[in-house]
């Protein structure tokens, strides 16, 4: 019998709606045929190595998706706090404004080393984007990646708190994104952060 034809998009979404909700542990290939339409065998076909083998493919896609849209501004001309404003409306979006929940958060749950060697290069490209921000808003580097570096925690934290609680609003409430560190700070949050509250998605 020849393997059943799905789309990529269809079949990464599929994926990736049960591996963001039930994690990898919790991932029944029930649940995957059900989500994608699938049989086992068509499956293995498309992923010889199994789960592993489907999370690594996930989150490749997810990494491309950010690089070439959700953090590209980090890398192109503009003011440092309008570049941070795109990325913030972006972060919005794709997270469905903290209704949808982090694949970093739910699958390094895994005892996979592979899984968690993965998620670390993610978050680490997330950490060098926004530390590129700082640097252009004028903070020298060491500063720059402490402030990158709790951007990202600030947004993980966020996800994690809305999923637990099942409530957007400590995603939305989050400020993580670096400003030109020459402005005023009045209404903003502090330690040279943008405010994500007035990121609206237009």
């Amino acid at each position: 019998m020849r393997p059943a034809k799905i789309s990529d998009e269809r079949l990464f979404q599929g994926l990736s709606d049960v591996f963001r909700r039930k994690g990898y542990d919790g991932a029944s290939y029930s649940d995957l045929m059900k989500a994608t339409g699938l049989v086992k065998a068509s499956l293995y076909h498309r992923f010889p190595g199994g789960k592993a083998e489907m999370v690594d493919a996930i989150l490749s896609t997810v990494d491309r998706h950010f690089a070439d849209h959700v953090l590209r501004p980090a890398s192109e001309e503009g003011r440092p706090r309008d570049r941070a404003r795109k990325i913030a409306r972006r972060l919005r979006e794709f997270y469905d404004s903290g209704r949808r929940w982090c694949l970093l958060d739910t699958l390094t749950l895994a005892d996979s080393p592979s899984t968690r060697a993965h998620a670390r290069r993610s978050m680490e490209f997330w950490i060098d984007a926004f530390a590129r921000l700082s640097r252009d808003a004028g903070l020298s580097p060491a500063i720059a990646r402490k402030r990158a570096q709790e951007a990202v925690v600030a947004i993980e934290g966020g996800l994690v708190a809305s999923r637990v609680l099942n409530n957007p609003r400590p995603f939305a409430s989050v400020p993580p994104l670096p400003r030109e560190s020459s402005e005023p700070t009045y209404r903003r949050p502090p330690s040279g952060l943008v405010d994500f509250r007035a990121c609206r998605t237009e």
